[in-house]
This record gives structure tokens, C-alpha cells and sequence, in this order.
């Protein structure tokens, strides 16, 4: 099983998330769960990258050409794709992926999640999607789509289908028992 990582190409102010990104990879790699993720060595997507080759689990990455230097590419993973664009690198990350994990990210990792949220809830796939809350990163966007639904604008079913938690062990177990809910126009 493939998951891919969504994560920030910073470390971000506070050391909890490079110590939960290294424990996210090792729990990954002992479950057998490979990641696929931005390609890159930088901040977290270069911690959850040299993490899990440490712990023999296969990584594939997916950069495109114009950020291999600006990123810098990771060139000891196990596999790289290299796409010319953003939308051909999310769309490979999530045909090569079974589950998607958001981590602490900006502006390039929301894109990647709510992309496969979206998907997921027009019924384009039936794969998880997850926010790793680590430190409560995500509590006040989690609060925002709540407010979506008691506002109309989202149905309760396809927030509720989100895995939320800052527990790694709970993330696997939901991901690996995880039922998708009926597309959003699915009678």
C-alpha cells in the first residue's frame, strides 16, 4: 500500500513537527505502508523522505523539472517521477497513492489535500484522506469546515469521511479499516 505525504517544504517553528514526521515514517515503514511524496529534501519532505529509506521502506517521489533545484531533489529514494507541471505532480502522487496524508504544510500542501478531498467526494476515488493534526495544526481549518456544513456549503458526511487525529497509530488503523462514504450525487 502506497501513502502519499502531503507536508511542508519547511520544518516549520517548532521541533514537534520534524520529531512527529520521524515517527510517522517509522510507524509507516513497520506497517508496510510506502510513501509517495514531493520528491524533494527540504524541510518535512526531506525528514518523512530520509526517515523512511532509514527504515528500508520504499519512497517514491514526484517533482517537476522547474522545482528540482529549487527544492532539491532527494536523489537516493527509491523512485522519482518528473513531471513538467503541478497539476501532472498531483495527479501522479495520487494515481500511485492508496491514502493521503496531510501533515503541517502552506498554501502547496492544502492544494494537494483539498484536491483528493474533492475527488473523493464526487466519488473519483474511494481512498482516505487524512490531516495529521500534530500539535493542532489543523484545529481551527477542522472548525472552518464545520462551520462549512452548519452553513450549507458541505455536506456533515464528507467532513465526518476526513481522518482527523494527532495519534499515528489511530491514522493507520482508520486508513487500513477505512469505508468511503457514497459519492456526493451517488443514490
Amino acid at each position: 500500500m502506497n501513502v502519499a505525504i502531503y507536508c511542508g517544504s519547511s520544518f516549520g517553528n517548532n521541533k514537534i513537527y520534524e520529531e512527529s514526521t520521524k515517527l510517522l515514517a517509522q510507524k509507516l515503514a513497520k506497517n508496510s505502508l510506502n510513501i509517495v511524496y514531493g520528491g524533494s529534501i527540504q524541510g518535512l519532505m526531506g525528514i518523512i523522505s530520509k526517515e523512511s529509506l532509514k527504515f528500508n521502506n520504499t519512497v517514491t517521489g514526484v517533482i517537476t523539472h522547474d522545482l528540482i533545484n529549487k527544492e532539491i531533489e532527494n536523489k537516493n529514494i527509491t523512485k522519482i517521477y518528473k513531471v513538467e507541471t503541478i497539476n501532472q505532480r498531483k495527479e501522479k502522487m495520487e494515481e500511485l497513492s492508496d491514502a493521503f496524508i496531510a501533515m503541517p504544510g502552506g498554501y502547496g500542501t492544502f492544494d494537494e489535500i483539498f484536491e483528493v478531498i474533492s475527488s473523493a467526494q464526487i466519488g473519483y476515488h474511494k481512498k482516505p484522506c487524512v490531516f495529521f493534526n500534530i500539535n493542532g495544526y489543523y484545529d481551527y481549518l477542522i472548525a472552518f469546515l464545520k462551520n462549512c456544513v452548519k452553513e450549507g456549503f458541505i455536506n456533515e458526511t464528507y467532513v465526518d469521511m476526513l481522518i482527523v487525529s494527532d495519534n499515528i497509530d489511530e491514522i493507520i488503523e482508520k486508513i487500513l479499516t477505512y469505508q468511503a462514504p457514497k459519492a456526493k450525487w451517488e443514490k
